[in-house]
């Protein structure tokens, strides 16, 4: 669907909802929205982006930053991207224990020596407490009046993983990915993505020529063909101000602001 600009779409994790504080999220959704979008006003796409997601971190419901589920030996450590579709900068941290991961992949970001840190935790303060919600990732996509995509995710990762392991979150064209056409956030089983590149992979059929909606649904297609379901969720919008969403699993938070609206859902419902 089209909307008008500046547009800030954004997703807190595809997985059983059923199973979860369905109405909370909705609320939280809600409240990342107004807080990314109000950014508009004096920033741009990537100050949006970040700050929606610094407040899904911030909130304890999601599997990232405070809410993050602990590992194997029951330590956090978080993974988190960030690109700039205009110019493919991108920044993002893996393994990291910090309050905000993806403000850290801001500033790897902008810094531009290199696009991925491994468990830098310097300057920031680090507190969480165990996560209820585990193997799920928050994200965000935005598309503001000059024409920048902006896409970003973080997550907590898996509960129970080994100790350094690293999923789809923080890598460019799995977890996130944005360029001049269109801007991605990915959310599911990071081996899986990690496997099939779909942010990526939205990209190129774009560029190919096919609307963004068919080529999001085509590729979560793929990956339930080769997978099964219970395993992936994006969102994605594009330049011209088409957004959408699609899933294979029981339910993703998501939620879309746009210049003379907001809508949120958890199950069914278009965006």
């Amino acid at each position: 669907m089209k909307y008008s600009i500046p547009i800030l779409l954004i997703h807190g994790g595809a997985g059983n909802w059923r199973e979860r504080d369905s109405e909370n999220a909705k609320k939280e959704i809600d409240n990342a929205l107004r807080v990314g979008y109000e950014e508009f006003k004096s920033g741009n796409s990537l100050d949006a982006v970040v700050s929606a997601i610094s407040y899904m971190e911030d909130s304890g419901l999601f599997d990232a930053g405070i809410g993050s589920v602990k590992n194997s030996k029951g330590e956090i450590e978080m993974d988190a991207g960030l690109m700039l579709g205009n110019d493919l900068r991108a920044g993002a941290v893996a393994s990291v224990k910090v309050k905000n991961p993806i403000r850290l992949a801001k500033r790897v970001l902008e810094d531009g020596r290199h696009v991925l840190m491994v468990g830098r935790n310097d300057d920031f303060p680090f507190f969480a407490h165990s996560g209820n919600y585990g193997g799920d990732t928050v994200g965000a996509v935005a598309l503001d009046k000059d024409g920048n995509l902006v896409a970003g995710t973080s997550t907590g990762g898996i509960s129970g993983k080994l100790p350094g392991r690293v999923g789809d979150s923080p890598i460019p064209g799995a977890g996130y990915y944005a360029t001049q056409r269109v801007a991605v956030s990915s959310t599911g089983v990071g081996e899986i993505i990690l496997k099939i590149l779909p942010a990526k992979e939205v990209d190129i059929l774009v560029s190919m020529g096919f609307s963004l909606e068919d080529v999001v649904r085509s590729v979560i297609n793929k990956v339930t063909n080769i997978f099964g379901k219970g395993n992936i969720g994006m969102i994605a919008i594009d330049n011209k101000g088409v957004a959408t969403a699609y899933y294979n699993t029981l339910g993703m938070a998501r939620g879309i602001k746009w210049s003379d609206g907001q809508k949120t859902m958890i199950f069914e419902g278009e965006i």
